[in-house]
């Protein structure tokens, strides 16, 4: 009987063992990529016209598959099942505006950088708001546990009533119906939420902070973290994550991390 228990035990050691220990062989014998995609947060991930998704994270992906030789598959994802997704091996890798922080890191290695945005206060201009004060007897939206969580609720002020959504779709929709005085989301966001709806004359109030943005992989799986990194240095040598970056419209200054 102790014999079993050691050899069972042995067995679920290994089977965890594998499930954190993804390489890129492993990518290349299961035949495919899952990739995590939010498709709420425009320009990075959306879905198009024919309702397939779009954007500069999707086009990361599909650039990844391509060089892999594999078919891609996305898994869609939001703001807060981003790290679940990746530990419970729904998904490969999360490409998805997800910005390191030591907390993630405790669960999630980080890729280097491949886009920047900044967190912003955004709100019509009739919305007097020029310092994090100005927002005390406001309504501020922003994505539950998400870096503009985490970039905002410690600097609002009392009186700041601060309203959590799951996504950046639920964010949007509670600042264009008026259910939100505010919210704090990416300037490259809020930049398409101005652009799509220019009779509302919204504008960003004031910037947080900067925001990285990296591909996150389960830890332990550093063959294919460099290979992610490889992947992203060459999309930067060869130009085309610059190119991507114009597609989109997307401001391309990223930091030397």
């Amino acid at each position: 009987m102790l014999r079993r228990m050691v050899l069972a035990a042995g067995l679920l050691g290994l089977l965890a063992f594998g499930a954190q220990a993804q390489t890129v062989d492993d990518l290349l014998k299961k035949g495919k990529l899952m990739v995590g995609i939010d498709v709420t947060n425009p320009p990075y991930g959306f879905l198009g016209k024919t309702m397939e998704p779009e954007g500069l994270d999707v086009d990361m992906a599909k650039a990844m598959a391509k060089r892999l030789g594999v078919p891609l598959e996305i898994v869609q994802v939001t703001g807060p099942s981003r790290i679940p997704t990746l530990l419970n091996n729904r998904a490969d890798i999360i490409i998805a505006t997800f910005a390191p922080t030591p907390e993630r890191a405790l669960q999630v290695s980080f890729s280097r950088v491949y886009s920047d945005v900044q967190q912003v206060v955004f709100a019509p201009q009739s919305r007097a708001i020029k310092t994090l004060a100005d927002t005390a007897g406001l309504k501020v939206a922003l994505v539950r546990g998400n870096t503009q969580d985490v970039a905002f609720s410690p600097l609002a002020p009392p009186g700041c009533t601060i309203m959590r959504f799951d996504d950046d779709a639920g964010v949007m929709q509670a600042l264009l119906s008026g259910q939100v005085d505010a919210i704090v989301t990416g300037s490259v966001t809020s930049a398409e939420i101005a652009r799509q709806n220019p009779d509302r004359k919204f504008e960003i109030k004031l910037a947080i902070r900067d925001n990285p943005l990296t591909i996150g992989v389960r830890r332990g799986q550093q063959d294919l973290l460099n290979w992610v990194d490889t992947f992203i240095f060459y999309m930067k040598y060869s130009g085309e994550l610059e190119a991507l970056h114009k597609k989109y419209d997307i401001p391309y200054a990223l930091p030397t991390l």
